[in-house]
């Protein structure tokens, strides 16, 4: 009797899917871009932060994807979707090929109220919007191309209807194909968060967010470790087995970095306040810093509630990865550090160890770089993290390894608002002081520290100028300074995009 009532009950559940109110959705876009600049290449902010489909030098785009998607009322949705880019690059100074074609989304998504679960090529939600330079992630900025992988995800979980605390995360897999010192490199990530309400109007929130690069197949050391076993080392940052090389053993194995940050929320009658403290790691070590100017970015967003005024948006940021956790990786044991009796194993003690008579300080982090996975955190040439920090350029076999800059101090500042009813307009300007890295030579680029200034000024043309679904966009750039060509560009960007509900 008990089978057949939970038999029952099943059937029921399953068809409150069919009969709860629900709506299907089908959205289409096509977007043409023309990009121009004086020099060799685009101006910084003209080919930043759009996912990595804006080639490096003056060229055209044409952009078309789709997307469908079901929402029943009983919080069940999904969604399905892809994005093609095609490119016609007029000159190419990092590779031969003038005509490129991308799969830039392609993707399928559920969920339930909270949950999600994406699989594919999905961007990943910038939390402080494009007007910052980060998107509020110093890990992840959504500068490079789309990881094909698994995220399962979820917003905000409150334990009461008070909303006084509440939490959230996300457990993910991607894999990299694009041309790199260890093909096919596995990527793990996961995240949680905490916001705790200060009162009706503040909130506090924190979060670690870890990834690590492991798998694929090194060049010099053949196929790293991929067993279950070793996917719960890479989990919980533990050292690798036998297989793997000795540093990996003492250290951890594979490639493993992430962000700490702290966020303060303030919502005003007139505003939204966001303050918000984001803080990189590498490898695990010292999560907790105490540095003289702790690295990472520094920002303070206000967000106005009327959406219609000239500044409705308003962005600063302070970046600095300039100490990465001092200049001193390991220095040599003392005399009495190697002979003292401290009642248990140290590893600068032990002769069969790598850094026998050395204690390591645990610096020079070298942000985004790593001596195994050399490419670093790198996707198809593009830095994954914090756009500030520039890769090398390609090798003759068209890879990148590493990164040329990783020791910036900058200065952001976004505004967002309105011209007219009909015009709104973003600007954006970034100051620079470039150091390169701790093995830069005295006599190399970057021991001067150029400085380099990147400006942005775009507008948008909506309905005002037709009554098709389209928007005309023109944006006008500029590089003044030491790092890059001082060059000046603009782009043209044509869209239509139109929505259908049934």
């Amino acid at each position: 009797m008990k089978l057949k009532i939970y038999i029952l009950n099943i059937i029921l559940f399953l068809s409150s899917f069919g009969t709860a109110a629900q709506e299907w959705s089908v959205n289409w876009n096509a977007e043409t871009d023309f990009l121009g600049g004086t020099g060799e290449y685009l101006p910084f902010w003209s080919r930043t932060g759009r996912e990595g489909i804006v080639p490096y030098s003056s060229s055209a785009l044409v952009i078309g994807g789709a997307d469908v998607g079901y929402k029943a009322e009983n919080g069940l949705y999904f969604e399905a979707g892809t994005n093609l880019v095609g490119s016609l690059v007029s000159r190419n100074p990092l590779q031969d090929t003038h005509v490129t074609g991308i799969v830039d989304r392609l993707y399928v998504s559920g969920g339930w109220r909270m949950l999600h679960l994406d699989v594919g090529l999905k961007p990943r939600i910038k939390e402080l919007g494009n007007l910052s330079i980060t998107g509020g992630s110093i890990v992840h900025t959504g500068n490079a191309r789309n990881l094909p992988g698994i995220n399962a995800w979820s917003d905000w979980i409150y334990f009461e209807k008070g909303h006084w605390v509440g939490i959230k995360g996300n457990f993910a897999h991607y894999q990299m194909f694009d041309n790199r010192y260890v093909s096919n490199a596995w990527i793990h990530n996961k995240s949680l968060a905490v916001k705790i309400a200060l009162g009706r109007k503040v909130d506090f929130e924190a979060c670690l967010d870890h990834w690590a690069q492991w798998g694929g197949e090194s060049p010099t050391l053949g196929a790293r470790p991929v067993s279950w076993k070793d996917y719960y080392r890479i989990i919980f940052g533990k050292g690798g087995g036998e297989d793997a090389t000795i540093s990996d053993q003492k250290n951890a194995l594979g490639n493993h970095l992430g962000r700490e940050y702290v966020r303060l929320n303030w919502r005003h009658s007139a505003f939204t306040a966001t303050l918000q403290y984001d803080m990189p790691f590498e490898d695990g070590a010292r999560i907790i810093k105490w540095e003289p100017m702790p690295d990472g970015v520094y920002t303070l967003k206000f967000a106005f509630n009327d959406r219609e005024a000239f500044v409705t948006d308003v962005v600063y940021e302070f970046i600095s990865t300039t100490w990465q956790s001092g200049p001193i990786h390991d220095r040599p044991a003392t005399e009495e550090e190697m002979t003292k009796d401290y009642g248990k194993y140290v590893y600068w003690q032990d002769p069969e160890h790598f850094y026998y008579g050395r204690i390591c300080e645990g610096g020079r982090d070298g942000y985004f770089g790593h001596s195994e996975y050399r490419s670093g955190w790198t996707y198809h040439g593009r830095t994954i993290g914090l756009p500030l920090l520039l890769p090398s350029a390609p090798n003759a076999e068209g890879m990148t390894m590493g990164m040329a800059c990783s020791r910036v101090r900058a200065h952001h500042l976004g505004l967002a608002g309105n011209m007219t009813e009909d015009l709104p307009y973003v600007f954006k300007a970034t100051y620079s002081s470039n150091w390169g890295t701790y093995s830069t030579s005295e006599g190399s680029f970057f021991a001067g520290r150029p400085w380099q200034l990147s400006l942005a000024l775009e507008l948008e043309f909506g309905r005002a100028i037709t009554n098709l679904p389209m928007t005309l966009a023109v944006g006008a750039y500029g590089d003044i300074g030491k790092l890059y060509q001082n060059s000046f560009g603009l782009t043209l960007r044509i869209r239509y995009d139109d929505s259908r509900r049934f």
